[in-house]
């Protein structure tokens, strides 16, 4: 029986929302043109059908909100109440009412007061006699008083020993699976290595078969023999013949063996992709949920926020059926109920500035959710005021962001690009909603995180639209590897728009900044190492031709020019939180095929601002670049060293490389412009305790800065190498990058 209500309030809970939009949208077009006449008798059948429905499905409190919004627009239709503003009012109420308990019924949380809105119906009905009163109603009800609270009962909760359609999981169970299934992808995909290896040792086989062709006749002395060296064959002395008769059978069954693995391993290997893929595919599923598990009171907060400000806003919900990952929607919820309440503080007019204006008096802030491609894109637009460009310019000249002519030349993509900033408002006044101006740099932050792009734009007709785009789900990614100088980098594939070559002749440096001409667009090109920080020279123009990744992110392109383009493969990303890295510019790390990481850049973070200058494509060799400081790293898991070198050198630093402390002290004395050590304390041969005494008791290096970076996290190892002399001591498992680059920047 509870699988069988289930099933009715998973039906109920779409035809609710049927019924409600219907309405909601008549209550839209009154507003829009007093002079609209709405067809009463629809939206009557609608609260009929609604009531109905409840009943079925044993809402009692849905049903009786529904049974006085029926005699309410029964009035209406008598004319013994007035269809204004007030009465406006009160059905939108109601409407939201419903909602409410339908969701507390469906999902749970606090429980709805409907007494308030359901006397103001019962008022409204009651003067019109109403329809044939719901047996569950009260009897004050009848009489056209308000009938008491009534607590809206919710949905019995259907666990497995109900109905073997639904289980219950913990979480942290689930999360272990989707990490399980993330990983089988690219480990699978690692088997086609096998198969090259597979492919060259029957090469070699074939190799080795021609030779002994090519030298069996010359082992042969006397008997007859044939071409194929049949059974019969004889050798040289009987103990010859038998080994060589013995070998030969021997590699032919090693060839016909090898053959064998390898077809067995294309079809293993066939069957893997079909099934893990198929396994990927169904666990990102589990993974994926409607945007009404996050926003679903989204028009209701609206609702009341704009009340609480005294301003009339209709919220219009549209797209919450669109899925995507439950961590995605997680985290994009307190993210765009800032936008929300941005619209409605900041767009929206008061009804009387409105009027005055020529709107209507209602306001209409629109949420809609939609998948473009292999994205989540969200959009929050307002029919209010718009972006006051002379506020943002007067408030970006106050705060040193822009000159004063550049403000007044400046684009309005670059000044509605500074909403982001910290700090950065043109709210008079700070109240408990909005004025602060931090919400929306936490807005851009998070986004940024989630490999996304938020931006905001003026709408036609006049308000505001904030556009997000993120991935649907971050559970495995398909990346796009590229050298750059000496690192192997790699980009979400996402945002890449192509990747080419092109002769480095065919761009256009006679502009401002060099462009290439794609489908009929001027692209911006740009070194990525230079977007990077990293130093040295960039490509010299010598007509070389340029390997370029085109990027597109926040609607904007951008060419990069990388050093090779590597490869194109499904990868899982561990989080830049778990590995301590900047966030803002790195979403992670993945492991490559011998171990070690590779940083995962953030489209986000690459795509130039509106405005921004990029750098130069072609650079001479700056001498000051010889000159930047030199650190040395001495680990002897390759994984650290890679991160760390990779790290340094984004940030400007010259890095050398060492397994061990023996080695580093060699590497010490061939040196001579070492700044700083960066050391392990576990290694073999020389640790890095020992290393400290080696470096810090020479005289030729005892001033040179040593940081220990350890896994050994006791008080008796930090003040040991403390007392050795260490300038800092910093934990693997708290490893901050943050820290790290502070901690360099202290020492030279």
């Amino acid at each position: 029986m509870n699988d069988i209500r289930t099933r009715l309030l998973a039906a109920f809970d779409l035809e609710h929302k049927e019924h409600l939009a219907a309405i909601r949208e008549s209550l839209r077009a009154v507003e829009k043109d007093p002079a609209h006449h709405p067809d009463l008798v629809e939206i009557h059948r609608r609260a009929h059908s609604l009531k109905g429905a409840a009943r079925a499905v044993d809402l009692p409190e849905v049903e009786r909100l529904s049974h006085w919004l029926e005699a309410a627009f029964i009035a209406i239709q008598r004319g013994t109440v007035p269809f204004d503003a007030a009465a406006r009012d009160v059905v939108r109420r109601a409407l939201d009412a419903i909602e409410d308990v339908v969701a507390w019924a469906t999902r749970g949380g606090g429980e709805v007061d409907i007494a308030e809105v359901l006397a103001e119906l019962t008022r409204m009905g009651g003067e019109g006699g109403g329809p044939e009163p719901v047996q569950r109603r009260p009897a004050a009800a009848e009489a056209g008083t308000a009938p008491p609270a009534a607590a809206p009962r919710p949905a019995r909760s259907v666990d497995g020993r109900e109905s073997a359609a639904l289980v219950r999981i913990r979480s942290a169970g689930l999360e272990r699976l989707f990490t399980a299934a993330a990983g089988l992808l690219p480990e699978i995909e690692n088997q086609s290595a096998l198969v090259a290896e597979l492919r060259e040792l029957r090469s070699e086989w074939r190799a080795l078969e021609r030779s002994w062709h090519a030298m069996r006749p010359r082992l042969l002395r006397g008997g007859s023999h044939d071409a194929t060296g049949a059974a019969g064959i004889s050798f040289a002395g009987d103990e010859t013949a038998l080994r060589l008769s013995s070998f030969e059978r021997r590699f032919r069954a090693l060839g016909a063996s090898l053959d064998a693995a390898h077809r067995a391993h294309d079809r293993h290997l066939w069957s893997l992709r079909r099934w893990g893929s198929g396994f990927q595919d169904e666990v990102r599923q589990l993974r994926m949920l409607p945007a009404e598990s996050q926003f679903s009171n989204l028009g209701r907060m609206i609702r009341d926020i704009s009340r609480a400000q005294g301003k009339e806003v209709e919220a219009d919900i549209r797209g919450l059926e669109t899925q995507a990952d439950r961590v995605v929607l997680q985290r994009l919820k307190d993210p765009v109920l800032h936008i929300a309440r941005n619209a409605v503080s900041h767009g929206v007019e008061t009804p009387q500035e409105r009027v005055v204006a020529g709107k209507r008096a209602a306001a209409t802030v629109r949420f809609e959710a939609s998948v473009v491609g292999r994205r989540l894109v969200l959009r929050v637009e307002d029919d209010g005021r718009g972006p006051n460009r002379e506020a943002i310019a007067r408030h970006a000249v106050e705060r040193g962001l822009l000159g004063a002519d550049e403000a007044e030349s400046a684009p309005e993509e670059r000044l509605l690009d500074l909403i982001f900033e910290p700090g950065f408002s043109t709210a008079p006044t700070a109240n408990e909603y909005a004025g602060r101006g931090m919400g929306l740099a936490i807005v851009r932050r998070e986004v940024t995180r989630l490999q996304g792009s938020v931006t905001l734009a003026a709408r036609e007709g006049g308000g505001t639209v904030v556009t997000v785009e993120v991935p649907l789900s971050l559970l495995s990614q398909r990346l796009v590897f590229v050298a750059v100088q000496d690192d192997i980098l790699a980009i979400p594939s996402n945002d890449v728009a192509r990747v080419l070559r092109v002769p480095a002749d065919t761009l256009f440096t006679d502009l401002a900044a060099p462009t290439i001409r794609l489908e009929e667009e001027d692209v911006p090109v740009t070194p990525l190492a230079a977007l990077l920080g990293y130093d040295g020279a960039m490509p010299q123009g010598n007509g070389a031709p340029l390997a370029l990744v085109i990027l597109r992110t926040a609607g904007r392109r951008v060419a990069l020019v990388v050093e090779a383009l590597m490869a194109t493969r499904d990868s899982v990303v561990t989080p830049a939180e778990e590995v301590g890295i900047d966030a803002a510019r790195f979403l992670g790390t993945v492991l490559m095929d011998d171990g070690s990481p590779a940083l995962v850049l953030n489209p986000a973070a690459l795509s130039p601002r509106p405005g921004m200058a990029l750098p130069p494509l072609v650079r001479p060799v700056d001498e000051s670049a010889r000159r930047r400081p030199h650190i040395l790293v001495v680990d002897d898991s390759i994984t650290t060293r890679t991160l760390e070198k990779s790290i340094l050198e984004a940030h400007g630093y010259r890095v050398t490389l060492c397994v061990d402390g023996r080695e580093a002290v060699e590497t010490l004395g061939e040196l001579e412009d070492v700044n700083l050590i960066i050391s392990d304390v576990e290694m073999p041969r020389m640790d890095g305790f020992a290393l400290l005494q080696a470096v810090k008791g020479n005289p030729m290096t005892s001033d040179l800065p040593v940081i220990l970076v350890t896994s050994r996290a006791s008080d008796e190892d930090r003040e040991r190498g403390l007392d050795l002399g260490a300038d800092a001591y910093i934990v693997k498992t708290r490893f901050d990058q943050n820290e790290l680059l502070a901690g360099i920047r202290r020492l030279l």
